[in-house]
């Protein structure tokens, strides 16, 4: 069956350190036969999303140095505890970038093996750059047989008219479905995989008016959790 993923997913696919990442993983290996789908809203937010936790992460880090070079003769294992030390903190006062914290602490670790401190600020902010420009590679590598689906406009009015009653969390999430609604004459049937209950929930209400709209089949779209 063709399928789609959500921003979540493909997050999970680039950083190793992802609570999904393994699943995300399996999830690409058991459809390795499959038509993928791929939402132009879902990419732009994935790189969106990678580069803003990251800067953050980055921007606290970047403050904690100035304090490790006033340190006189400081050794790079004392440097290296305090940062740890910032990351244990900072995984605490916002758990909500964990997942994030662990990958910029393993590509920290690795470069301090081998890199001086100083070096530290311009190797994050091209971690940043890398690990959001990397996505479009990753997912072609896991899966070449992939295309790219943006809003289709002679459709729009009509998914937006079926979809009035329909509110979704945020713009992505309504852009994200919009997409796959616009185009699902055209990729039918196709199951959307995603780690949100929430929307997924959103996903199938909406789909129901447009079937009764529209005149598709319930079989025509599924919304699928990644743990079902």
């Amino acid at each position: 069956m063709n399928f789609s993923i959500d921003t979540n997913i493909i997050i999970g696919l680039i950083n190793s350190k992802d609570r999904i990442h393994e699943p995300s993983m399996d999830l690409m290996n058991n459809k390795r036969n499959d038509q993928l789908f791929l939402c132009n809203s879902a990419l732009k937010e994935s790189h969106n999303v990678l580069r803003n936790k990251i800067n953050e992460i980055m921007a606290e880090i970047i403050r904690l140095l100035p304090d490790i070079y006033h340190i006189s003769k400081i050794s790079t294992f004392d440097s290296q505890y305090l940062l740890i030390e910032q990351f244990k903190k900072m995984k605490i006062a916002k758990p909500g970038l964990a997942n994030f914290l662990d990958l910029v602490f393993h590509e920290t670790s690795l470069f301090l093996r081998e890199n001086e401190i100083d070096g530290l600020p311009t190797f994050l902010s091209e971690l940043s750059i890398n690990l959001s420009g990397s996505i479009f590679l990753k997912i072609e590598e896991l899966h070449p047989n992939f295309e790219m689906i943006s809003l289709n406009l002679d459709r729009l009015n009509a998914v937006k008219k079926s979809l009035t009653e329909v509110y979704f969390k945020d713009t992505n999430d309504d852009r994200i479905f919009q997409e796959l609604m616009t185009n699902l004459e055209e990729i039918k049937p196709i199951e959307f995989i995603l780690d949100d209950r929430n929307f997924a929930k959103k996903s199938m209400q909406g789909f129901e008016n447009i079937a009764r709209d529209l005149g598709f089949a319930n079989s025509d779209f599924t919304a699928k959790l990644l743990s079902d």
